[in-house]
């Protein structure tokens, strides 16, 4: 699925800090927050949609003959939509659709971009979407049913079988990644982690790590 891409200060700001080790610390900083401004400004222009992922992805699927196979809510500073990926043979087309009136705003048609797999582990992959018992729009909808604002959604492996990755915020504006089995839409338990949780995880251990190298340091 697509990211947008950095603002140049962003990219200026990494090439700079990457070349300093001495402010790799301050670079985590700004990286985060920049991360947090924007995961922010994307929530609230999607709490005010009119229209969910599942009304889009139904949208496609009666627009045109195919599995869709990924959706999210995307923005920039202009506008908001979504964008529906749906497979059609070997080929990938693109929809986006206004959030707020459902109406396909156009669509671009893409040979599958190739993830280093070898072509068979690629055909073995499109067949299994194709005939994945649990689709992404039922994946969507059992969310939304249980009250949570998904903005993506995607299918991908887990442990060499398929699987369906959402992207879900709950009404306090926190975002979540939930996964569940393409064959049963049985959850995956461990993958149902909080973006919050991985933070904490990660700032903790840099800062564990950084007190080790102190010590380490001091006994020198």
């Amino acid at each position: 699925m697509k990211t947008q891409s950095k603002s140049r200060f962003s990219r200026l700001m990494a090439v700079t800090l990457a070349g300093t080790v001495a402010f790799s610390g301050l670079g985590a900083m700004f990286a985060n927050a920049a991360s947090e401004r924007k995961d922010e400004t994307q929530i609230q222009a999607f709490s005010s949609t009119k229209l969910t992922l599942s009304d889009a992805i139904r949208t496609v699927e009666s627009a045109g003959q195919g599995v869709v196979t990924g959706a999210e809510f995307d923005m920039n500073k202009d506008s908001t939509w979504y964008e529906v990926t749906m497979q059609k043979g070997s080929s990938e087309v693109d929809y986006r659709v206004n959030p707020m009136t459902g109406a396909i705003i156009d669509s671009s048609s893409d040979a599958e971009e190739s993830d280093g797999d070898s072509d068979a582990d690629e055909a073995k992959e499109s067949s299994e979407i194709q005939t994945a018992k649990f689709s992404i729009l039922q994946a969507v909808s059992q969310a939304e049913a249980k009250g949570g604002k998904v903005l993506g959604a995607e299918f991908e492996k887990e442990d060499g079988a398929l699987a369906i990755q959402l992207e879900v915020a709950d009404a306090a504006g926190a975002v979540s990644e939930r996964m569940f089995t393409a064959d049963t839409g049985t959850a995956i338990k461990g993958d149902q982690d909080h973006s919050q949780d991985k933070d904490d995880e990660e700032h903790g251990g840099s800062e564990e790590s950084h007190e080790n190298e102190q010590r380490d340091e001091m006994d020198e």
